[in-house]
């Protein structure tokens, strides 16, 4: 054991709030929000994602900061700080869920982020070559594609290992832990004061250059003219819900941890309202005006097939090699992503330290030097198994999907039901400069875990069986694609059961550590009601039973992907004009709300 390492803590509230707002700032703002929307009714789709913002976003990230102040007397990382709610094995569980979703997303995120790093690079030094003399655009996006699976490594397993994709996630690996090394105040602070201003610039010079192109209003029209009728569609609700969920970094315990370093006296309300706003403005004015418009005005209606990554990394790269200087704008497009990703990742990092830092009294160069090992060795199976991103999809399900929603939810019903909403709202406005609703508890208490609980059980309802068929040796060779050798399928089918196995086995192993961290410990559980104690596990117990009786009578069958909605595309409409000018309105007047809240405040 090492001497204590010195006390972290904030410089600056606005430090606070970008490192937050920067965590949650991610891939998911400039890729899935919009393929979201065009596929769930254009301009439609604001409708139910503002809703979902008030119902679940603003409830999860208040509690998240209120539930971080609040626990902060106990400690700082994940299982001393739901001390002061949970005790026994209940404790335990939470506690390991909280360092395990950062870590274990990290590991796969890191990579993503080198691809970004890479296209930047190639883009900028002029590596990436698309187009030749009369290229047709199926050939460009034929040759983007070819590209992105070489450059990837997503040809053959371990062809990662050996390309240059590896050494730019060495470069990512090394820039994370040169911040995390340097601590909250010095290093991710500084880094997030520096890396959000920037963003910002870059995305809007893209903006700006995006809206001048001839035709721009065509690409608009399809992003943000309305479907109204999708708005009859479950699917659509659930995708906003998601959306939501998804883009504010909900359930990381991420923003649980950060704020445990603030006082008492510190306005927790004020802050979480800014940090989500300042995603929510970024998400809308630049995901929303950039990805589906310019990719839409150059590909036509293919850009709806593209997922996340084949947006990101197929579309938009033949985007850009088809625009007018599009070597320069593609290299700061894909600067803004690195920069996106990289303020994501760095904060995953941050509880991990801090337990190890409190858990075992360890100084920063050791914590540091045991998680670069304990991650990089975690992240290499991902690296390696790399076909068809096989390894990549398993583990992003499993964590970053399944274990998120259920720390979320546990979260929400420790602080409605457990702390009590009411008087954890009182608690949250101690040191506040704004207060909410009189009847927002009644939201955070009844609403927001009921909405919670029906996006998760509808998402592993139609989700959870593909995903334990994808581990079937048996299913996997007779659902093979045509083409595809049996032994090829046997082989996905291992690297996913090996992936899941992983992950229980990597999440027993913190359990363990964080038993360890907690023996001989008081446990200083608040003091509850008769029967309340029982709350938290009734509920998820009954949440299951009712997925498992569904699921019987019931059975979800696809049979392939979801149809996507589909509107004529017209030039940008006033209706779409309407729905575009109302949730930039929307976005915009939230975040100078804020703003002008915390300069007025600034010397509170």
């Amino acid at each position: 054991m090492s001497n204590e390492p010195p006390k972290e803590s904030w410089k600056s509230r606005t430090g606070l709030i970008l490192t937050v707002a920067s965590g949650a700032i991610g891939l998911g703002n400039f890729l899935r929000f919009p393929g979201q929307a065009v596929q769930n009714g254009g301009g439609a789709f604001l409708l139910p994602y503002i809703i979902s913002f008030i119902l679940v976003g603003i409830p999860v990230c208040i509690t998240e900061w209120v539930m971080g102040r609040m626990g902060g007397e106990q400690g700082h990382s994940a299982p001393n700080l739901f001390r002061s709610y949970l005790s026994g094995i209940p404790l335990r569980l939470v506690g390991a869920i909280g360092i395990t979703i950062p870590l274990l997303i990290y590991i796969y995120y890191v990579f993503v982020e080198a691809w970004c790093l890479a296209y930047a690079f190639d883009f900028l030094t002029g590596q990436i070559h698309l187009t030749s003399q009369g290229s047709e655009r199926s050939e460009v996006i034929t040759t983007a594609t070819e590209h992105f699976r070489n450059l990837v490594g997503a040809k053959e397993n371990g062809a990662a290992i050996a390309g240059k994709i590896f050494y730019a996630t060495l470069a990512c690996f090394l820039m994370n832990f040169i911040l995390v090394f340097r601590g909250i105040s010095k290093g991710i602070e500084v880094f997030a004061k520096i890396a959000v201003p920037l963003m910002l610039l870059c995305s809007g010079i893209v903006l700006v250059r995006v809206l001048t192109l001839d035709g721009i209003q065509i690409g608009l029209g399809k992003m943000w003219n309305p479907d109204w009728k999708s708005l009859g569609e479950a699917k659509v609700w659930i995708s906003a819900a998601g959306q939501i969920f998804f883009t504010l970094s909900a359930g990381f315990g991420i923003a649980l941890v950060f704020s445990s370093y603030l006082k008492k006296e510190n306005d927790v309300v004020l802050s979480s309202l800014s940090a989500a706003s300042l995603n929510e403005f970024v998400e809308v004015a630049f995901g929303g005006m950039i990805t589906i418009p310019v990719a839409f005005l150059f590909l036509g209606a293919t850009v709806t097939s593209f997922g996340t990554f084949g947006m990101g990394f197929i579309a938009l790269p033949s985007v850009f090699a088809l625009m007018p200087g599009g070597q320069f704008f593609g290299a700061l497009w894909f600067f803004v992503l690195f920069l996106a990703a990289l303020t994501s990742s760095v904060t995953m990092l941050q509880p991990w330290t801090v337990f190890l830092e409190e858990s075992f009294h360890l100084r920063r160069r050791t914590s540091s030097f045991l998680l670069f090992l304990l991650s990089f060795s975690l992240s290499f199976p991902i690296l390696y198994f790399n076909k068809d991103f096989n390894a990549l999809d398993q583990a992003d399900f499993w964590i970053g999907t399944v274990l998120i929603y259920i720390l979320a939810t546990i979260q929400i019903l420790i602080f409605g039901w457990i702390i009590g909403a009411k008087h954890g709202l009182e608690e949250g406005y101690r040191g506040s400069h704004i207060k909410l609703p009189h009847s927002f508890w009644w939201i955070i208490k009844y609403v927001t875990p009921t909405f919670l609980l029906l996006v998760f059980g509808v998402f592993l309802y139609q989700n959870l069986e593909s995903y334990i068929n994808k581990m079937s040796v048996d299913w996997m060779v007779a659902h093979a694609a045509p083409g595809t050798p049996p032994e090829e399928a046997r082989l996905q089918a291992l690297v996913s059961r090996f992936v899941f196995l992983t992950i229980l086995c990597v999440f027993a192993f913190f359990y363990f550590l964080v038993h360890i961290s907690l023996k001989g410990k008081e446990e200083a559980v608040i003091q509850k009601r008769n029967g309340e104690k029982y709350v938290l596990p009734g509920v998820l117990v009954g949440f299951c039973l009712i997925l498992v009786i569904a699921y019987n009578f019931f059975p979800y069958r696809n049979g392939g992907n979801a149809p996507t909605l589909s509107f004529p595309v017209t030039e940008l409409s006033w209706e779409g004009i309407l729905t575009m000018g109302l949730s930039l309105g929307l976005v915009i007047l939230l975040s100078a709300y804020c703003i002008i809240k915390l300069f007025q405040t600034r010397e509170q």
